[in-house]
């Protein structure tokens, strides 16, 4: 029962504004899997091997190669060679990067808000006691 309510409230959470939320994506020129190698950066915090990236992804060396082929075209990402093993690429995150994962995740973050603003005042309430220590306890 408890999973069945919380994936009905995830999916009305996540998908609150996914038109919003695409057609900022569409407007950034950038694909889902191209904002999920940006957004895997952004949480590393610094660069990644393509073979990390694409280890991390669960998606083929190609598919992540095309997605950040067209990354580093656009200035999202560098891309150069690894200084511990020449064969190999790392890529980092790049300032416009940065700012287009901000930018459409804020669209994402507009749709939790938006949702958020709907609950009743209790309902909120109950939620925030609910989150907090499980949040507490992810944070560690």
């Amino acid at each position: 029962m408890l999973t069945r309510e919380l994936g009905l409230f995830l999916k009305r959470v996540v998908f609150a504004n996914n038109r919003e939320f695409f057609r900022a994506l569409q407007e950034a020129g950038i694909s889902f899997t191209q904002l999920k190698c940006v957004g895997l950066l952004v949480e590393a915090g610094g660069p990644m091997s393509l073979g990390a990236l694409s280890e991390e992804l669960a998606l083929s060396p190609a598919a992540v190669s095309r997605a950040v082929d067209g990354l580093v075209q656009r200035g999202e990402l560098r891309r150069e060679e690894d200084p511990e093993d020449r064969r190999s690429k790392i890529v980092s995150l790049a300032a416009k990067g940065r700012a287009t994962y901000d930018r459409i995740i804020a669209v994402r973050l507009a749709g939790v808000r938006s949702f958020v603003e709907e609950l009743e005042p209790g309902e909120r309430d109950a939620l925030g006691s609910a989150l907090h220590p499980i949040i507490e306890r992810l944070s560690l």
